[in-house]
């Protein structure tokens, strides 16, 4: 007899999570556990998991669908759960989306409801925090005037500071490096993005100068990206962008 599936993982990305949604729609089961790959891979509870592979065409698709049908307050509060620490942000989401579809964007009101509740907590503390950093941010120019520092948030605040700190007449290149989330806000030239490095051999960082030492090399392409990803392929070359959490919509800003 064929086991049913109800265990799942992906890359990361919210457009990995929106394709482990579409695909326990389409396979019509219920998620018991959603977990991004790097927390399953090598673990002996691995083989129990299903590997959902990222279709950002159809993850974008899905995205607008929740427009149509719920509300653009249904969109930004899925962006906003998925940059927080909620422990089962996967599940909770994923009661959200399939609430939405059923009932609308009427969802969002929702005070009564548990898991509604915790996610309308969770997106308050996200914007809190978000505030607090971007006015304690402290950057430190390197020797080529490189502005860098290092961030422990409890959210992933990033793409929310982004557009605040970019826009600073102060900063040309910089770097800014989430180290909870392994995650790099960078500029070099005209280029910015955030990005995802978890996949990357990551030192112990103490100070702005380790950060620059260690990831500004990737960023301007002076050093390979070499590491191992799903299956024996290994990656090689310049340090992908766009693997953040901000690909599908540029919707998080604070002015």
């Amino acid at each position: 007899m064929v086991r049913a599936i109800h265990d799942f993982t992906y890359d990361g990305t919210f457009e990995g999570l929106l394709s482990v949604y579409i695909k326990c729609i389409a396979m019509k089961v219920r998620p018991l556990d959603i977990r991004p790959d790097f927390m399953v891979s090598g673990k002996p509870f691995e083989e129990k998991y299903l590997y959902v592979r990222t279709n950002p065409g159809l993850a974008d698709r899905f995205y607008r669908y929740m427009g149509q049908c719920a509300s653009a307050r249904v969109q930004q509060m899925m962006i906003d759960c998925f940059l927080t620490s909620l422990p089962r942000m996967e599940l909770d989401l994923y009661e959200f989306v399939s609430r939405a579809i059923r009932f609308g964007g009427s969802v969002a009101d929702d005070y009564g409801d548990e898991t509604m509740r915790r996610i309308q907590m969770a997106v308050r503390d996200l914007y809190r925090e978000s505030q607090t950093v971007v006015q304690s941010v402290n950057l430190y120019k390197q020797g080529d005037g490189v502005s860098v520092t290092s961030l422990n948030p409890r959210n992933r605040v990033l793409p929310l500071i982004r557009h605040k700190i970019l826009n600073d007449p102060l900063y040309d290149d910089l770097l800014i490096y989430d180290k909870r989330h392994c995650l790099l806000l960078m500029r070099h030239g005209s280029e910015d993005d955030i990005i995802d490095i978890r996949r990357l051999p990551i030192p112990v960082i103490q100070n702005p100068r380790e950060v620059y030492e260690a990831f500004w090399p990737y960023v301007t392409g002076e050093r390979e990206v070499t590491c191992r990803v799903r299956g024996d392929t290994t990656h090689k070359g310049s340090l992908p962008y766009g693997r953040g959490a901000d690909s599908l919509e540029p919707l998080w800003h604070i002015a």
